[in-house]
């Protein structure tokens, strides 16, 4: 929230963000594909998830982009200046934001069962045990 935040913490964790979403496409790049492909078969839970990322990937990238666009603090600190002014791009990122915050949790919860296995299997994982030497 820019309010709790303060605008300083916000638009630099929203770069964090932004990177964060590269990094997680990425490394997710081999489901998006599959995915995809699998589209074309009737699978109704595979489509829905799609769809949902699908529209996270899109207001998301929105809100980095018209973020970054509107920037007062973290671009300027870094000797960058975007002549972008005018009525359009604050809503724009509110807007992008809001649908962004109301998508993240359908898509964990659509994704629930994966992150609860891969979780399970991480905590179940014992330490590697120090050998004398």
């Amino acid at each position: 929230s820019y309010g709790f935040t303060g605008v300083v913490i916000h638009e630099w964790l929203g770069i964090a963000v932004g990177i964060a979403l590269l990094l997680h496409l990425t490394l997710h790049w081999d489901w998006v594909v599959r995915t995809t492909s699998r589209l074309l078969r009737p699978r109704g839970p595979d489509k829905l998830i799609w769809l949902v990322n699908l529209a996270l990937l899109f207001f998301m990238t929105l809100c980095a982009l018209s973020g970054i666009l509107i920037s007062r603090v973290a671009l300027p600190e870094l000797g960058i200046r975007l002549p972008v002014e005018g009525p359009f791009w604050d809503p724009l990122h509110t807007l992008t934001a809001e649908v962004t915050l109301g998508l993240v949790p359908v898509h964990v919860a659509l994704r629930w069962r994966w992150i609860a296995g891969v979780a399970r299997r991480l905590l179940a994982r014992r330490p590697l045990s120090r050998r004398p030497q």
